[in-house]
């Protein structure tokens, strides 16, 4: 009996470690933003994920603006949440859907909040780092080149 309690211990831990979630891990992004004007901006952000397949990436970013010929500071913060399809990296390129807010920052204290949309693909995994392309609406059209430092067995 006390060895049966004891594989059962054994094969349960084993299971448990199967199932845990993925580690938080950086992302560093470069973005182009088009709206009446233009931007590019480069970022930092975090990734959490919030189970198997979602993930929730919190980035500021900022950079110069460009709008009726003028050319200002502009920043960023986004909350995005991001479904994957493909968290376990079985494809070697694999894309998420996700929306959240993004709360950009323009000189002269103007701050507007746009929900956004992206799609993001995801290439091979690198030397420690996962490179994808993100486009996205939301303040304007987005397309960011982003570079995750996702664990080896998870996106």
């Amino acid at each position: 009996m006390l060895r049966h309690l004891a594989g059962l211990c054994v094969l349960s831990g084993a299971i448990a470690g199967a199932q845990q979630a993925p580690p938080r891990y950086l992302e560093y992004r470069l973005d182009g933003i088009v709206t009446r004007g233009g931007a590019v901006e480069a970022g930092l952000g975090a990734v959490i994920p919030m189970g198997t397949y979602t993930r929730l990436s919190l980035d500021g970013a900022a950079g110069p603006s460009w709008s009726h010929g003028t050319v200002s500071t502009a920043a960023r913060v986004d909350a995005i949440g991001r479904f994957l399809l493909d968290p376990f990296r079985e494809t070697p390129v694999a894309v998420s859907l996700g929306g959240g807010v993004s709360v950009p920052y323009v000189e002269h204290g103007r701050v507007r909040p746009y929900l956004t949309a992206v799609v993001d693909v995801e290439g091979r995994r690198r030397k420690g780092v996962t490179p994808a392309v993100q486009l996205g609406v939301g303040g304007g059209a987005r397309v960011g080149v982003v570079l995750r430092t996702s664990p080896v067995r998870w996106r």
